[in-house]
């Protein structure tokens, strides 16, 4: 089997450097390229798409080539082909062509969701179920949770790789390391044909990451990630001992990179109040590229990625679940404790927790005067207290339940939340709500950048509740010079850098949206 692996990995590197280069030319010829933008795409200039085709066609042309290799030439270890192995084929290809759909087209968040949740379930209907869990030794029956739990596992990677796919040769790194991971499992639990699969993987994405380090010539786009993705779920399912248990700790720490940085996106935008499908600049690759510079970045994902698969692997080889959550507390911890990534998101956890707690130990009389506050620097250095503080002025001044800002500045790295609040709200059918949404316009587009909201509840029975509200929208034109001045000053920092997007800002705070579930009408 030593001798197939090698080969694996030597069909699938050859057939990269061939596909790539090829579907590369093809992208620019028909102008399927990624071109930067004035928000997140910041690169210089257009980039080829399509590397979800190329490394596709690299691993069923690797696969198949051992597989003729094994037959012709080789003992047979491989044996025959299941059909379990060209339902994956296809789901992968039906998968690897919505991302391409999106890549070119643009899909919405939930359009391509829905799309990946029709094909993860006809795979999962298919047969690739996981009927119980193996966590930390104890096997965990899932009964009739077996469809949905199969499906969210197989959602969580596909999602996982698409999320941390944002910097040149990022997720192809990780990537690497993860197939590697799972390949060697897939040996270790008895499973050639996987393991060969998951070295023709390796073997393609190794091929691929000559054409897309820094810098890129083509970007895997959705297309590969979310292939890549869907290959290490079910992998990761296939590989256990039996082909109904998934053994947690195994994948969960293989996989501990990618799923680092998708939970910490979710639990930001949800303690944050922003919607699941917002973007930002505040995932993984973009904090480490940022302090440590490109190199550096692929370096500690690299380092990373090889401790949490070394002693995942060696949690199943010496039957010792524990190591695979060592390996995940080791690296969550350097994150964090580093501050590279992960430390807002502690704070915003240990915040809310705290405020919840707090709330099961004061009286009701401390519940009408006792206020939460929090402020945290989700990203960058701006200077946002001097919008805040009026803020928090005015809601104290006026007796408002509650007021938040949340601000996302892609283009030059700034995030900042603060939310101010009664430990009492007033009952949710006796809340107003108002949120503005922050506007700056920008050189050369009619339509202006959304930088952030700000959310009001106050409580409709209050007295003279109208003519604050009306009082607070007139203040918020003496706020939007305090804007500029935050913006100018950070652009000035980011003078002379590709990160100069945005020219002479006018921000502006719009007309809110007002949310009232009483029968009360602001007029």
């Amino acid at each position: 089997m030593t001798s197939l692996t090698l080969i694996s990995l030597v069909f699938s590197i050859a057939a990269a450097l061939v596909f790539v280069p090829a579907v590369r030319g093809f992208a620019r010829l028909v102008g399927m390229v990624d071109k930067p933008d004035a928000e997140r795409k910041l690169h210089s200039k257009p980039i080829a798409l399509g590397g979800g085709l190329a490394v596709l066609a690299s691993v069923l042309a690797g696969f198949a080539a051992t597989i003729l290799y094994d037959r012709h030439f080789g003992a047979f270890e491989l044996g025959y082909v299941a059909n379990q192995w060209y339902r994956l084929v296809f789901a992968g290809s039906a998968i690897m062509l919505v991302g391409l759909i999106d890549d070119v087209w643009l899909m919405r968040g939930r359009q391509k969701l829905l799309m990946q949740i029709l094909i993860i379930s006809v795979l999962v209907g298919s047969g690739t179920v996981v009927s119980k869990i193996g966590l930390m030794g104890f096997e965990i029956y899932l009964g009739s949770l077996a469809f949905p739990v199969t499906v969210l596992w197989l959602l969580v990677c596909v999602n996982a790789l698409n999320l941390i796919d944002g910097a040149d040769g990022m997720a192809t790194t990780v990537g690497c390391f993860i197939t590697f991971g799972l390949a060697v499992l897939s040996l270790t639990q008895g499973s050639p044909l996987g393991a060969a699969f998951a070295f023709c993987l390796t073997g393609s994405l190794i091929g691929f990451l000559v054409f897309n380090k820094p810098p890129a010539s083509i970007f895997l786009g959705d297309a590969g990630s979310m292939t890549i993705g869907l290959f290490i779920g079910v992998l990761s399912v296939w590989s256990s001992v039996k082909g109904s248990t998934l053994l947690a700790s195994a994948p969960i720490g293989i996989l501990a990179i990618p799923l680092f940085d998708s939970t910490a996106a979710i639990a930001r935008r949800w303690l944050t109040g922003r919607s699941i499908y917002a973007t930002d600049r505040a995932h993984l690759h973009h904090l480490l590229d940022k302090k440590y510079g490109h190199k550096g970045m692929l370096g500690i994902v690299a380092l990373l990625s090889a401790v949490t698969t070394t002693l995942a692997v060696a949690s199943v080889h010496f039957e010792m679940p524990w190591l695979a959550m060592l390996g995940i507390v080791l690296a969550g911890a350097f994150l964090v404790v580093t501050r590279s990534f992960g430390y807002a998101e502690c704070q915003l956890l240990m915040m809310k927790a705290t405020h919840m707690t707090r709330s099961f130990f004061i009286t009701p009389a401390q519940g009408l005067t006792e206020k939460n506050h929090r402020c945290v620097p989700l990203q960058g250095t701006g200077d946002w207290g001097v919008v805040w503080e009026p803020l928090v002025d005015f809601a104290q001044v006026h007796n408002l339940a509650k007021i938040s800002i949340d601000l996302n500045l892609s283009w030059i790295h700034e995030g900042y939340h603060a939310s101010w609040s009664a430990v009492r709200m007033p009952d949710r059918l006796n809340q107003i709500q108002m949120r503005w949404p922050i506007i700056i316009q920008t050189e050369g587009k009619s339509l202006g950048v959304n930088i952030g909201t700000l959310h009001v509840v106050a409580a409709a029975d209050s007295p003279g509740i109208h003519e604050r509200i009306a009082d607070l929208t007139m203040r918020l034109a003496d706020l939007e010079p305090q804007v500029k001045l935050v913006i100018d000053e950070l652009e000035r920092m980011h003078v002379g850098g590709a990160e100069k997007a945005v020219s002479t800002p006018s921000p502006r705070f719009n007309a809110p949206e007002r949310h009232s579930d009483t029968s009360t009408i602001l007029t």
